[in-house]
């Protein structure tokens, strides 16, 4: 399809549960997996095309990995809200029992098991057919190289294109009915998750072109996680945390070696430059009035938000703002990766519970005062940003978002499990700060919300100098042309570098605030999923902006405290969170025509509306539209 799917283990998680709930209803097996595989999955996918990703110019790889990691987001929390507070178990596999079915020497075959290579030798026999044909492999093939120059052929590379993302989401839907009936207990989400960073490990031992290489190195390397777990002593490290780790270890590896990934983003597209250009985010061609009246009333407008907030606000929406506050500052690092450099981290979250375990084992075990150690924990976090840039060096664009989520993940399975770190399966407690003589153990405390308020403000200002100074011109300048850049004298590198220890020091130093306000650092709150969940929320709101930062989080933790007045069954398993994240993360889907954000998009309109009273001004606005847009 042209479009790195990270959405694909969302897609089969959905139709995971579409199965196993079919099933539940005594739906035959077989008729269920028939149904979601070759009608709900296909359907899905031609929805996915013609509602979003047809829609997304065909260079621009920025939106299109946004709208996918918007699907990837948005699809779970959407099945938990409508299925509501209650388990999916795992049904049978479609085609045999749950006993053993076959013997192969001494190996037992179950059914699940024998359901799975019947399925993947019939799909890897059909692909190889279709995809070498040249009446539907040629044209699959060459409406990814460049949709327009098949259409000079006269075959319409949209029709393609769809039934190409029909396919793939039947794949999705083939993957959730299988891993759904070969996971014992219940369905659930990080199953698909692990699925997908080792299918693409597997993709990429095959140079993402060649099926039996990649089938080939997905079978060794399951083979290899399995026996590999025979000889290894159960509950130790190597057992429970580095073996898991493997597949992620892999795939860091063939991002920075293999050159298939690391050309993931290169033009190839003889028609590439008879495409129109990207249009500029609306927030580098902001009115100047707007503009203005921003910069005017920005100041006045914060100062009395904080006069009312903590004069007449109820303590348990105190507590919210202190939340909000903090996640702001977790957000401002997004501003600095994505909306100064277009970088895509997906492993912000990862350092904030950097800065919120080093915070918490300081204090703790260390007797560390508990600023010097949250001082600490952001700069243990802008180490790691330091050691994420090395191979971030070599790698641009979407590269990046895969090499950070890989990161995530390997922070989720193998640092923060460990008792030393996260503290494993015991709470760590994580006190408030004690300055002058104030009290701030209270959990509606308003002197702790007005601490955090200030450390908020003080991050704002240098991210502010950041993007507006010499620093932020130069990152820029990388991220528009890091060959003009270089030639400008601009030192690329060790920008890239500065960067990612900056952005990561400033998500550990919001982890550290979160862990405070919310007393206590568990490994849950800093999770893979909550990566990309942040960083869809921030481009929902406006990424190219201090302010666009502080609202994401305010606006975050202030609707998640409102939809919790609302009846326990919404929201579903995933609770009212999962409510807040679906509303919030609807924007990402706007994103490939408002860069700047859907917020500040309709908040730019809105301010259009209110000066259309001064015809002069509409009249010079409009011009000054059109001569940014030409």
């Amino acid at each position: 399809t042209g479009v790195f799917n990270f959405a694909f283990g969302s897609e089969a998680y959905a139709a995971g549960v579409v199965y196993a709930e079919l099933f539940s209803h005594g739906v035959p097996p077989w008729l269920g997996a028939l149904f979601v595989v070759f009608v709900v999955a296909p359907i899905f996918g031609a929805v996915l095309d013609m509602g979003l990703f047809s829609r997304i110019p065909a260079g621009n790889t920025t939106a299109k990995t946004i709208s996918a990691l918007g699907v990837m987001v948005f699809l779970p929390e959407i099945v938990q809200t409508i299925l509501g507070p209650v388990s999916i178990y795992s049904p049978d596999p479609p085609f045999f029992g749950n006993g053993r079915v076959a013997q192969l020497g001494s190996i037992a075959l179950s059914g699940p098991e024998m359901s799975t290579i019947i399925c993947t030798a019939f799909v890897l026999a059909l692909l190889m057919l279709i995809l070498r044909s040249r009446r539907l492999g040629l044209p699959i093939r060459a409406a990814v190289e460049s949709p327009k120059l098949l259409e000079l052929t006269g075959i319409d590379s949209r029709w393609v294109l769809r039934s190409s993302w029909m396919i793939s989401t039947s794949l999705a839907g083939l993957a959730g009915v299988l891993l759904a009936a070969n996971t014992p207990g219940t369905v659930v989400t990080q199953n698909f998750t692990n699925v997908l960073v080792v299918a693409v490990a597997a993709a990429a031992i095959g140079g993402l072109k060649n099926l039996p290489v990649s089938v080939i190195g997905g079978v060794l390397l399951g083979i290899a996680l399995n026996v590999a777990q025979g000889y290894l002593p159960t509950n130790s490290i190597w057992s429970t945390a580095l073996l898991p780790s493997l597949p992620f270890f892999l795939l860091l590896a063939m991002l920075i070696f293999h050159p298939a990934l690391r050309r993931l983003e290169v033009v190839s597209d003889p028609m590439a430059s008879v495409l129109p250009p990207l249009s500029a985010p609306a927030l580098a061609i902001r009115p100047p009035h707007i503009h203005q009246t921003v910069r005017r009333f920005r100041w006045p407008f914060l100062v009395i938000s904080f006069l009312v907030a903590t004069a007449f606000t109820p303590g348990i929406w105190i507590s919210a703002l202190s939340t909000g506050a903090a996640l702001s500052i977790v957000f401002l690092s997004i501003t600095l990766m994505t909306g100064l450099a277009g970088q895509l981290s997906l492993a912000q979250a990862a350092f904030a519970g950097v800065g919120a375990f080093t915070t918490a084992q300081l204090s703790i075990n260390e007797h560390v005062p508990l600023l010097v150690a949250a001082v600490a924990g952001a700069a243990l976090a802008g180490l790691g940003g330091v050691i994420a840039s090395l191979p971030a060096l070599r790698l641009r664009g979407l590269p990046v978002t895969i090499l950070t989520f890989c990161l995530a993940l390997l922070a989720d399975n193998l640092i923060f499990p460990t008792s030393w770190i996260g503290g494993g399966s015991q709470l760590l407690f994580v006190a408030r700060p004690h300055l002058f003589k104030i009290n701030m153990d209270g959990v509606d405390s308003k002197s702790f919300f007005i601490f955090v308020f200030v450390v908020m403000m003080i991050v704002t200002g240098i991210v502010h100098l950041l993007l507006r100074g010499t620093t932020g011109r130069a990152l820029a300048a990388s991220h528009a042309s890091a060959a003009g850049a270089l030639s400008s004298g601009v030192p690329v590198r060790r920008f890239t570098v500065v960067l990612f220890a900056l952005s990561a020091a400033i998500a550990g130093l919001g982890g550290a605030l979160y862990a405070m306000n919310e007393q206590s650092a568990i490994p849950n709150a800093y999770n893979w999923f909550y990566g990309p969940t942040y960083l869809v929320i921030v481009v929902t709101v406006g990424v190219t902006s201090v302010e666009g930062a502080i609202e994401a989080g305010l606006g975050y933790a202030l609707l998640n405290q409102l939809v919790s007045y609302l009846p326990s069954s919404v929201g579903g398993s995933g609770g009212q969170a999962a409510l807040t994240i679906l509303l919030l993360s609807l924007g990402a889907f706007t994103y490939a025509k408002h860069p700047e954000g859907i917020v500040e998009y309709v908040k730019q309109q809105v301010a259009l509306k209110v000066f259309r009273a001064r015809p002069s001004v509409v009249h010079v606005t409009h011009s000054i539209e059109h001569d940014a847009h030409s």
